[in-house]
């Protein structure tokens, strides 16, 4: 899959950016607080939809390739009003579906308003109306890829030190695995997948060691300990080995910058053409010997990946070519996105570009 652009409105807030266009790399840059995480959490929103999710007061546009063909998917919900109760509980939203559409190659297959939907054309029987058309069709012909496709875009959080390992994984140890097999649980977190990729002694799991050390040369061992929570189900735990310790890392006290790093390099490490990453703060919790080496893997993918993120670093924001950012500002509820080209960045040297950038006020300020 590979998104070319992508409008957003929360009709609830008013929140809103119009016309991003996205390349194979795509670094959002900015002030604190003029929407680089919001657009992340807007696109992975697209993922919750297809599944069946009600997001209330949504508003989008995507247009996307998967596999040679061009789809573009529109559609909104109503907009309901929220109570803080409804907030802290993780209410799901009964927002119904207002109007969606689905273009495969410049031809309509879905036009719904409201209850009544066309389906290639032709009117089909009412459908939940809480729920999107993609996701209520899901096993036809022609809809199946656009679910697949949304099911590879993934989300590296940037709080990644509360990383735990669910108990459900417990069943998935007892029996083998291939690397395919463990590519294609898309549901399960990147130290998940490390640790079937352990226990079915697969290749990958060296390759990721093997880069993990050169980021942390002291560690000289990763496994798992296997524990017995949630009602006495076995439950692996992530530990690794320090040169010259006696005992092991348990994962609670392992740093939030090595997991972040472990979590980065396996993510990269079982990436399939086609997969969408979308990572916000790429810097969090890293140290200078990690950004270094995680900086080379983002620009220099193993697979023909798509990878969205946001930083404040200045490494990060100077390594990526100044071509791949977007500079984001803001004015009330609307978000705009910007090219260097706008601003003359990187017109007389690329290696001025940064310097041009964090004078700009649209990068220090979030406004023109």
């Amino acid at each position: 899959m590979k998104i070319r652009t992508f409008s957003f409105k929360n009709k609830v807030s008013g929140w809103n950016v119009k016309n991003v266009h996205f390349d194979n790399l795509t670094l959002f840059v900015g002030a604190s607080g003029v929407g680089k995480t919001q657009i992340l959490r807007a696109i992975g929103s697209l993922r919750k939809i297809v599944n069946g999710d009600s997001v209330n007061g949504a508003e989008w546009s995507v247009e996307f390739e998967e596999n040679g063909v061009v789809y573009i998917w529109k559609g909104a919900f109503d907009a309901l009003e929220t109570s803080l109760e409804d907030i802290y509980h993780f209410k799901n939203s009964e927002a119904v579906v207002l109007y969606e559409t689905l273009e495969i190659n410049s031809k309509t297959i879905i036009d719904r308003k409201n209850t009544e939907i066309e389906y290639d054309g032709k009117p089909i029987v009412k459908l939940d109306a809480n729920k999107s058309a993609i996701s209520l069709l899901k096993e036809e012909e022609l809809i199946s890829p656009v679910l697949n496709a949304f099911r590879k875009v993934q989300i590296l959080n940037s709080n990644i030190s509360g990383l735990t390992i669910t108990p459900s994984i417990n069943e998935k140890r007892k029996s083998h695995l291939g690397i395919r097999e463990i590519k294609n649980e898309k549901g399960l977190s990147p130290i998940e997948k490390l640790f079937l990729l352990k226990v079915n002694k697969l290749q990958e799991f060296d390759d990721i060691f093997d880069n993990f050390k050169v980021i942390f040369p002291l560690i000289e061992d990763v496994d798992f300990a296997i524990g017995s929570f949630f009602n006495e189900v076995a439950c692996p735990i992530l530990k690794m080995k320090e040169k010259g310790v006696k005992s092991w890392i348990f994962q609670p006290g392992i740093s939030s910058g090595m997991l972040r790093t472990l979590s980065q390099i396996t993510m990269l490490t079982l990436a399939d053409a086609g997969d969408v990453f979308l990572i916000d703060e790429f810097e969090n919790g890293l140290g200078v010997n990690c950004i270094n080496q995680l900086a080379e893997m983002i620009m220099y993918p193993m697979e023909d990946v798509q990878v969205i993120m946001t930083s404040h670093h200045p490494y990060i924001i100077n390594t990526i070519p100044f071509e791949c950012w977007k500079i984001v500002t803001r004015s009330a509820s609307d978000v705009a996105i910007h090219t260097p080209a706008e601003f003359n960045i990187g017109k007389r040297s690329r290696h001025e570009a940064f310097m041009q950038l964090i004078q700009t006020s649209a990068y220090k300020n979030g406004s023109l």
